[in-house]
């Protein structure tokens, strides 16, 4: 194969990466632990929590999360099923973060410091009543927060934490029960840090780089 084709073949490559990852940025994670062991075992992905760069009203540069309700616990959905209380960490100053809420659904407020059971402490959680549970997915943002990013919402919660310190913890309720005869399980904790696997859009960009530096090679040859 010649290098003019290569050339193309990896401008090609670069193009349909960029393509795929030219949204805002965007990182996102699993919520794959239970306090409900053994019933709802750790190692299942309950929920994931995607944090990307957005557009609010007039500002360009806020933060969106989305926390959204996966298989394992729709398959299983109640009456009045959903999120109500979603707890996550900030790098930057909680204050000023927990000012910069919005975008949150009716019935639902922001606080700071509190419990998400088994998961240890979290410097914001925000909760819902039970009748404004969220499913399947539970949208607000971060407004105004001079030169934050989706990573400086990644941190781990502190204190004294059962099933581990996690970065993120949701408490859902309204499934059917879980443990018929022994007792009620319609709602539970669930918590995780895990990373989503990187888009195969970004493999294809390293595929495409490492071709494009072949070809630089040969030419200098």
């Amino acid at each position: 194969m010649n290098i003019r084709r290569l050339g193309a073949i990896a401008g090609l490559l670069v193009s349909l990466a960029f393509a795929g990852t030219a949204s805002a940025a965007s990182i996102s994670y699993y919520m794959d632990q239970s306090n409900a062991e053994p019933l709802l075992p750790d190692g299942v992905n309950y929920l994931q929590v995607t944090i990307s760069d957005a557009t609010y009203g007039l500002d360009l540069n806020a933060i969106r999360f989305d926390v959204t309700l996966l298989s394992p616990l729709t398959s299983i959905a109640g009456s009045n099923f959903g999120i109500q209380t979603f707890g996550f960490n900030t790098t930057q100053t909680v204050a000023t973060v927990l000012a910069a809420i919005t975008g949150l659904p009716g019935g639902w407020s922001a606080s700071s410091n509190s419990n998400q059971d088994g998961f240890g402490k979290f410097e914001l959680v925000n909760s819902g009543s039970g009748s404004s549970r969220q499913n399947p997915t539970l949208t607000f943002y971060i407004s105004g927060v001079a030169g934050d990013a989706p990573i400086d919402y990644a941190a781990l919660s502190s204190g004294n934490a059962g099933q581990g310190n996690v970065m993120f913890a949701a408490h859902v309720a309204g499934f059917l029960d879980q443990d018929p005869g022994a007792g009620e399980l319609t709602s539970a904790y669930f918590g995780g840090s895990t990373v989503v696997p990187v888009p195969a859009a970004v493999w294809l960009l390293g595929s495409a780089l490492g071709v494009l530096a072949a070809v630089r090679r040969r030419v200098r040859r």
